[in-house]
């Protein structure tokens, strides 16, 4: 596997596509995980990582500019609730092939709801397709969807769908009810809890409704730091010799970068130069 570092974003050029849409080709690489997305400084209109090994859309940094990924062949588990304040202009969202399972189709399809320009959505393939009212309910929340599943939405199928959650009236059905209890049911399944903190005392760690659990610093949203990421931010944390660079390291991990060994080694080295110069 390859990880999505600075160094692969870097020597990974990004063109024009047929529509003319400054597009970084990500495809086949093996990635376990999405990180580091705050290199491209919000330069892209489209990411393609179909083919990947990424169980988690999440830990995504603030694109405005982005309005479509294509996640296609990926084991997709798991949507981060943070997507649509992550990427706020997202139009196409591709997840052929995911692995969303059928009990996740409530909180899906409020998360879903929250990218409000969405227009093109493909889950073509996953198990949360074969969910009683999956496409209805995905219909009555995504107002401004145009087609899924490689479908168009046509004007009778999305009044179907109004009909099926809401009474004339404009009240919630039973059927709503029910879907709105069950993604409440995986929000409290969410709970927070107590975790240690990377230095004195406890941090709260927030989980995601139906994502993975997650480090609560920032950064770190939609996955684990592997033991020897941890052992890198420890090292790094422990040879800061100012307010400043604990403060630089922050930004890092607020921007989801993690320290490389590299990092370190250049650390050293400049502390080596500042001490023989001192």
């Amino acid at each position: 596997m390859v990880r999505l570092d600075a160094d692969l974003l870097a020597r990974t050029p990004s063109y024009l596509s047929p529509l003319k849409d400054r597009e970084l080709d990500l495809r086949g690489y093996q990635i376990p995980a999405i990180e580091n997305l705050a290199v491209t400084k919000d330069q892209l209109d489209s990411i393609d990582l179909t083919d990947n090994q990424i169980h988690a859309l999440a830990n995504l940094p603030v694109l405005k500019r982005l309005h479509q990924l294509l996640l296609a062949n990926n084991p997709v588990r798991t949507v981060s609730q943070h997507l649509g304040t992550s990427v706020p202009n997202l139009r196409t969202l591709v997840l052929t092939n995911a692995q969303i399972e059928r009990d996740h189709l409530a909180q899906l399809a409020v998360t879903l709801a929250r990218c409000r320009k969405l227009e093109h959505l493909s889950l073509k393939g996953c198990p949360v397709q074969q969910a009683p009212n999956y496409r209805a309910w995905i219909i009555f929340n995504c107002k401004r969807l145009r087609s899924l599943d490689y479908e168009r939405v046509s004007l009778k199928e999305r009044e179907l769908a109004n009909s099926l959650f809401l009474t004339p009236a404009g009240e919630p059905t039973p059927l709503h009810t029910s879907l709105l209890a069950a993604t409440a049911s995986t929000t409290a399944a969410s709970a927070p809890a107590l975790v240690s903190g990377a230095g004195s005392g406890t941090a709260a760690k927030t989980f995601e409704p139906g994502v993975e659990p997650a480090e609560s610093q920032a950064g770190h949203a939609g996955r684990l730091l592997t033991k020897e990421e941890k052992d890198r931010v420890r090292k790094a944390i422990e040879g800061a010799e100012s307010v400043e660079e604990i403060r630089r390291l922050q930004r890092m991990l607020a921007q989801g970068f993690v320290p490389t060994e590299k990092d370190l080694r250049d650390l050293e080295r400049q502390k080596t130069r500042t001490n023989g110069s001192a």
